[in-house]
């Protein structure tokens, strides 16, 4: 077994995994699907929230890009690719604090790290 040419999401978007770059272009493929999906939310226009609605906002899409990191991981574990879960965390996390910088959202969407968050039993 080994590296798949592409995995899918959990939604069906497929990322093509059969570049050099395989796991930087995983990332940025869950990186980029949660914003699409982000985009469609900030259609309601998100300022205009009330603040708890907003900060929902916030975990919902928090959770989506690690139960999309786990998906993937979790195919790659299958196909015998094994990574490590806190670096890919903290690598994702970069990405996405990464978009949120050049898209101009607010800093409360980045994905913030608490100490001692992602320690892995």
């Amino acid at each position: 077994m080994g590296l798949p040419a592409a995995i899918s999401l959990s939604r069906g978007r497929v990322l093509d995994l059969s570049g050099p770059h395989y796991y930087q272009d995983m990332l940025t493929g869950i990186a980029q699907e949660i914003l699409m999906e982000l985009a469609e939310i900030e259609k309601v226009d998100l300022p205009s929230l009330p603040e708890e609605e907003f900060e929902q906002v916030v975990s919902v899409t928090q959770i989506r890009l690690l139960n999309e990191l786990y998906y993937c991981l979790g195919q790659l574990r299958a196909a015998g690719v094994q990574l490590e879960v806190k670096q890919a965390i903290q690598d994702l996390r970069d990405i996405w604090n990464r978009y949120i910088d050049t898209t101009g959202r607010p800093d409360i969407l980045k994905f913030q790290e608490e100490p001692g968050q992602w320690q892995v039993q």
